[in-house]
């Protein structure tokens, strides 16, 4: 599928694809956004705009070289988004920017949030002057945005599960339910991780796009300024994501620990109950041997002897765990 928005003076006009020989003039065209495009649409496109389209396999290298390059005056540069981090499978997409001088052309395979939310936002509000440069930097700003947005609610998440890790329970048999804790752990931690690799692509293509600014036009370099001030964002959001994940994994390490902690009192008890009944087991296994000669055998009080020595036996131990605090 292909969007295409064309400059109305200073107003904005979105067209769903139409044949190429019914598209207005280049210059028109501000922004074409190909979403899960076909290899018809993206010829369509190479013919309109005269750029060669990334296809999903290049768009998937990981080699710095092969995302971020320069080639007859356009910039291509591929970064890694989230997409879906609402859902318990959140996952990372390469999304390609072509900046062609007037023309900003992104190629997605997915459909992140800030995307959504900025078409609809774009044709209210559009950026002021109608340049690619300001639309592809605004871009950047709502992906920033969406970013910073997601790590704070994993933040509020990870307070949540803290405070039902580390609570008291009401009761002794009242217990977090350390599967399920586990779980979101891994689920937070698993997204942590997707958005701090996004912020690393997002890092590594500003970069190379503020480089690129420097043999730009002058209103082009102008926009420097932005492109630095985006690259605090990104830093500094970055270290936000390592404290985050600080804490996921000292909340994953507490969880263990209770969780090995449980483990110990269960055992602690089979071993505890092992010792107490050892000596009323040797008592009644001594008294089960078939000797003839055994005097105690033939005495009247025999039996209550050995079930009193039992107990006694058993008492003792017993006693002792629980003067010693093992109990």
């Amino acid at each position: 599928m292909i969007f295409i928005f064309l400059r109305r003076g200073a107003a904005l006009e979105r067209l769903d694809y139409c044949p190429v020989n019914e598209v207005p003039a280049r210059e028109d065209i501000l922004w074409v956004d190909l979403l899960h495009p076909t290899k018809e649409e993206e010829a369509q496109v190479e013919a309109l705009l005269g750029m060669n389209v990334p296809t999903r396999d290049e768009m998937e290298e990981i080699e710095p070289s092969s995302r971020l390059y320069e080639a007859d005056g356009i910039y291509y540069m591929t970064a890694v988004l989230v997409a879906r981090a609402h859902t318990q499978e959140p996952e990372n997409y390469s999304i390609s920017f072509l900046h062609a001088g007037p023309t900003l052309v992104t190629v997605r395979y997915s459909e992140p949030a800030p995307f959504e939310n900025f078409q609809r936002r774009l044709q209210r509000q559009p950026p002021q002057p109608l340049r690619s440069d300001i639309l592809y930097l605004s871009l950047m700003d709502a992906v920033i945005d969406r970013l910073a947005d997601i790590l704070e609610t994993v933040n509020r998440k990870v307070d949540a599960l803290s405070h039902e890790i580390f609570r008291a329970p009401t009761t002794p048999k009242r217990k977090p339910p350390y599967q399920e804790v586990l779980r979101q752990i891994g689920q937070q931690g698993d997204l942590t991780f997707k958005a701090r690799d996004s912020l690393v692509s997002i890092q590594r293509m500003l970069t190379f796009y503020q480089q690129q600014l420097e043999n730009a036009p002058p209103e082009s370099r102008e926009m420097t300024g932005k492109v630095r001030t985006q690259l605090k964002d990104v830093v500094g959001i970055n270290d936000y994501a390592a404290f985050v994940a600080g804490n996921i994994n000292f909340l994953l390490e507490a969880t263990l620990g209770f969780i090995s902690m449980d483990q110990n009192a269960t055992i602690k008890i089979f071993s505890v109950v092992a010792v107490v009944f050892l000596p009323p087991t040797l008592i009644a296994s001594i008294y089960g041997m078939n000797f003839q000669h055994m005097p105690e055998l033939g005495w009247p009080y025999g039996y209550p002897m050995a079930i009193v020595m039992m107990l006694l036996s058993a008492y003792g131990p017993y006693k002792l765990f629980k003067r010693n605090g093992w109990l």
